[in-house]
């Protein structure tokens, strides 16, 4: 069991052990699983450093993000496999493809880990400071006078 550690601004977060927290499968899936959980957790590590906000604070943040991408992605997978709508087993009646609301559930939690790590688009200013470019000044500025107003 070993752990990979991710160098930070200052600071080193350990990847989750992905073998106890993805365990063996009838599907035999669990090896991709892991594989996928790994590159989203460097995807998301890099995500951070680059925007100086990798600490050891938010691992578990970190992890909870990892599991409902993969979550998501399995529940997604299983929605375009059946269909949004399956027919009952008994009745033959339509209803909503329980995987729908697993992937419902799955992209509420990914939402509310991006959010707490600053990573969705409309939150990421709240964590870097926004670089602005600087004012292009051409010869028409100086020939335009603003008037008072």
């Amino acid at each position: 069991m070993a752990l990979d550690v991710i160098a930070g601004p200052g600071a080193d977060v350990d990847e989750p052990d992905w073998e106890l927290l993805i365990p063996e499968r009838e599907d035999g899936l669990e090896e991709k699983l892991r594989m996928m959980a790994h590159r989203e957790w460097v995807r998301i590590s890099s995500e951070l450093r680059d925007s100086q906000t990798l600490s050891p604070v938010n691992r578990h943040a970190m992890q909870r993000l990892v599991l409902a991408y993969l979550r998501y992605d399995m529940a997604a997978a299983m929605v375009m496999k059946f269909g949004a709508v399956v027919a009952a087993k008994r009745t033959k009646v339509p209803q909503l493809n329980l995987w729908q609301t697993e992937m419902r559930a799955a992209d509420a939690d990914a939402t509310g880990a991006e959010m707490e790590l600053c990573l969705n688009p409309r939150r990421r200013g709240a964590a870097t400071k926004v670089q602005r470019k600087a004012k292009r000044v051409t010869a028409a500025d100086s020939y335009l006078k603003r008037t008072g107003g």
